[in-house]
């Protein structure tokens, strides 16, 4: 009709703009259903760290004002043990979530290699293939995995490089630095692989001791000078931590575990250095455990733990099934505020000395009970909630609880599993061994 307008035909969208369309509702929809990111992992292992050390555990002197500020938003676990006396056997047992005599890592390169004599070829322990290790654990849970150590124990040889993505032992003994250094490198590569684990076990502050300035003064007393210097490694190791922290971003999504593979004696028991008692000063460690989204802090958890917890924890953290062969338990329930049970189970140690004819002792936590014995035919019993400091042996007037230890002591470690890997064997090369010999290892 005239005067009247026809309307034009609708026009079909083009197939770029259906494509683009589809597109987008396909983004909508993948990123209402992706699961959240999980965050990164980084477990930091301070060799020969003694607890009461740290102002967060105690000690009166600031020796790590970062470790304290980092406390300040974390679960602190006031009683966390060691599973022995040095590096190779403890760490192993962090690695594996088993004991000593199960994981069969008894010795290192310390007692080796007094035993074979210098130069001469070692035999050293390895870790059984047939169990998962903590990075083949975390490689398996979708993360990529990278570790970096400064402690000649924990290396290749021994089987610790095993489920690493991107592995470096440093076989010297390396300040702190140079370990941040590398994983400052390393940066770009973790972060384009997320998520990650990183494994970092730095040396200091093991001896011998450096007198790191500023922190380092002489004592009055000469023979309080190598306690001195201990304490000024931790406080440069700290300060390195904080530096690192800040330069990684682990103050975003990222859940940071700090602990200890072992502690240090400076006459306790009229002794010196580790590797050759159970007491206090050598089992009791720091972990400490942040991640203020999931686990709320300052707060801190009193029920005994140890280092066999920890797998447990990363794996039920990485979304993995739990492990009927783990001997520790997943600490979650105790991170996310689950009521203390001092008295559950009972936490052992052990420390095998292949260089004194096979001596060998035993260690048996429960509640406030703790019981040491040895092949010398030695036997204790400490009342922890009375005694932190293991000075008075009441074996003798609390025959009962002693007697019940170590019935539990020994059926543990008669019934428990046993695994053994291959021996490896190699010969030091004179500046291998003459690093040994400076770590205290050649005698």
């Amino acid at each position: 009709m005239p005067g009247r307008s026809v309307p034009s035909p609708r026009r079909a969208p083009s197939l770029a703009t259906v494509i683009a369309l589809v597109a987008t509702a396909s983004a909508a929809v993948a990123a209402w259903v992706r699961p959240p990111r999980r965050p990164d992992i980084v477990v930091v292992v301070i060799d020969t760290l003694r607890a009461d050390h740290l102002p967060v555990y105690g000690y009166a002197k600031d020796t790590a004002p970062f470790l304290s500020a980092l406390a300040a938003e974390s679960v602190v676990f006031s009683t966390a043990q060691s599973t022995s006396a040095w590096t190779a056997p403890a760490t192993a047992s962090l690695f594996t979530s088993l004991y000593p005599f199960q994981h069969n890592v008894v010795t290192g390169f310390m007692v080796t290699q007094k035993i074979q004599g210098q130069g001469q070829a070692i035999e050293l322990d390895r870790l059984p293939e047939d169990v998962a290790t903590l990075p083949e654990v975390m490689r398996a849970a979708g993360y990529s995995t990278f570790g970096l150590t400064a402690n000649i124990n924990i290396g290749d040889l021994m089987g610790f490089a095993r489920g690493f993505d991107r592995f470096r032992n440093y076989t010297q003994d390396e300040p702190a630095e140079v370990l941040a250094k590398r994983a400052k490198l390393w940066r770009p590569r973790m972060e384009a692989a997320t998520p990650y684990f990183l494994y970092l076990h730095f040396m200091d502050p093991h001896a011998p001791y450096r007198e790191w300035a500023p922190w380092y003064e002489r004592p009055p007393d000469p023979a309080r000078r190598r306690e001195v210097a201990y304490d000024s490694e931790i406080a440069y190791l700290d300060s390195i931590l904080a530096d690192l922290y800040s330069a990684m971003r682990w103050e975003r999504d990222t859940i940071l575990i700090v602990t200890a593979d072992h502690g240090e004696e400076f006459g306790d028991h009229d002794g010196g250095g580790h590797g050759k008692t159970l007491y206090a000063e050598m089992l009791n460690v720091p972990l400490i455990v942040r991640h203020p989204q999931r686990f709320p802090g300052p707060r801190r958890v009193t029920e005994p733990v140890a280092l066999i917890d920890i797998l447990p924890t990363l794996r039920e953290l990485a979304g993995l099934p739990p492990e009927p062969r783990d001997e520790g338990v997943s600490l979650l329930p105790l991170l996310a505020g689950a009521p203390p049970d001092p008295g559950r189970r009972s936490l052992f140690a052990h420390l095998l000395r292949r260089d004194e004819g096979g001596r060998l002792l035993h260690s048996a936590r429960r509640g406030q009970w703790k019981y040491i014995e040895g092949t010398s035919g030695d036997r204790m019993l400490f009342d922890l909630s009375r005694d932190a400091r293991e000075s008075t042996n009441l074996v003798d007037r609390s025959a009962t609880v002693a007697a019940r230890l170590q019935s539990g002591l020994r059926e543990f470690v008669r019934s428990s599993r046993k695994l053994s890997g291959k021996p490896v064997t190699t010969v030091p090369d004179a500046q291998t061994i003459e690093h040994l010999r400076a770590l205290g290892y050649v005698q």
